[in-house]
């Protein structure tokens, strides 16, 4: 290459390059992980539903230890589903 062409290259800010430009591509790895916690929270919240219901089923049945064991497990998997709702963050 000539001094000219050299200098043109230098001078190119990288705010200036198009957008593929401005690095690799992130890893297919690294790009679905997001999709797979974001189902798995999905699953997990469909199981604290299932388990508030019949922790309900259990209190109008006035089966109270079977209801606090399911109130456990409910607040154990919103914790579990709120710690993977930060990690999508």
């Amino acid at each position: 290459m000539s001094a000219p062409e050299d200098a043109r290259l230098e001078a190119v800010s990288p705010q200036d390059l198009p957008a593929h430009r401005l690095g690799p591509r992130p890893s297919r790895a690294r790009r679905e992980a997001p999709a797979a916690v974001g189902v798995f929270v999905v699953v997990l919240l469909s199981l604290q539903i299932f388990l508030l219901t019949v922790g309900l089923d259990a209190l109008l049945a006035d089966d109270d230890g079977l209801a606090w064991v399911t109130a456990g497990f409910s607040v154990l998997l919103a914790a579990g589903s709120a710690a993977f709702y930060r990690y999508l963050r």
